[in-house]
């Protein structure tokens, strides 16, 4: 079931659309600015009102279209934005458009329910469908789809990896080595954090032993090695940490030098 958030002030607005939505939609309301822009990036579309009212802390991000720039800006593979308003009508859905480009709809709310419902339906199904060509067109240019394994206890990076990669690689996430080392998949590629956390009732395994491991079976993966506290102009010291990984990304590099870097160490393999 698609995931849907409403960011509006409007309570009683928020209350309709879920019980109107609640039978074809997951449905979450945030009647003020979520505490970090991020919480929306886990849904499949997000209505956003167009003049929420300023809170204190929130600054240039409080209104609607910012909001919006800022997913679209900062967010791999955003989910599908919404505007909605009650400043214009249904007549001025076109002003509406040329107003907020950077959203993939406008909505005037005097049209009803219904007609947010048959339009947040055909933008899903719209996306879901390019999703599904993509996908096909990357298993024509690599005949299969390469599988990867991030292994880091940072759930936003982890996700944030899946959204990136998701049209080339499955991708599995493991919070600590131990729940990696429960898995009997095999990968093509794996991805360890240098600094792995051990759980309290785990055996410690740091990212190196792991790496060690990996290297040592009968069809070893590509392992890179990335990290947030070396930086992408230290790249040559972090080569000397662990010798036997196959490559290294600074976390501060991004996603578009992390995915270069991946598709290098890919095409070598072949």
């Amino acid at each position: 079931m698609y995931k849907i958030a409403v960011v509006d002030d409007d309570e009683h607005w928020c209350l309709e659309v879920q019980s109107f939505f609640q039978k074809s939609f997951e449905v979450t309301s945030f009647t003020g600015i979520p505490y970090s822009l991020h919480e929306l990036v886990d849904y499949d579309l997000v209505i956003v009102y167009s003049s929420l009212k300023p809170e204190k802390g929130y600054g240039k991000n409080s209104h609607g279209f910012e909001i919006i720039r800022f997913l679209k800006t900062h967010v791999p593979n955003s989910p599908l934005l919404v505007i909605a308003s009650d400043s214009l009508s249904k007549s001025e859905v076109n002003i509406g458009r040329k107003a907020f480009p950077e959203a993939d709809a406008f909505f005037a709310k005097d049209a009803g329910l219904e007609e947010l419902l048959q339009q947040t339906l055909q933008l899903l199904n719209s996306k879901h469908k390019k999703l599904f060509q993509q996908s096909n067109q990357a298993v024509t240019d690599i005949k299969a789809m390469y599988t990867m394994a991030v292994v880091d206890d940072d759930k936003h990076w982890c996700f944030t990896i899946d959204r990136f990669f998701r049209n080339e690689f499955e991708v599995y996430s493991f919070p600590t080595a131990a729940d990696f080392l429960k898995q009997s998949f095999e990968f093509d590629l794996v991805i360890v954090d240098y600094s792995i956390p051990p759980l309290d009732y785990e055996d410690y395994v740091e990212s190196r032993e792991l790496i060690h491991y990996l290297k040592k079976l009968r069809y070893p993966p590509l392992v890179l090695l990335v990290s947030g506290y070396v930086s992408k102009n230290d790249s040559a010291l972090a080569k000397n940490i662990c010798p036997e990984a196959d490559g290294f990304c600074a976390k501060d590099a991004g996603l578009d030098e992390l995915s270069r870097t991946i598709k290098d160490l890919l095409s070598c393999k072949k």
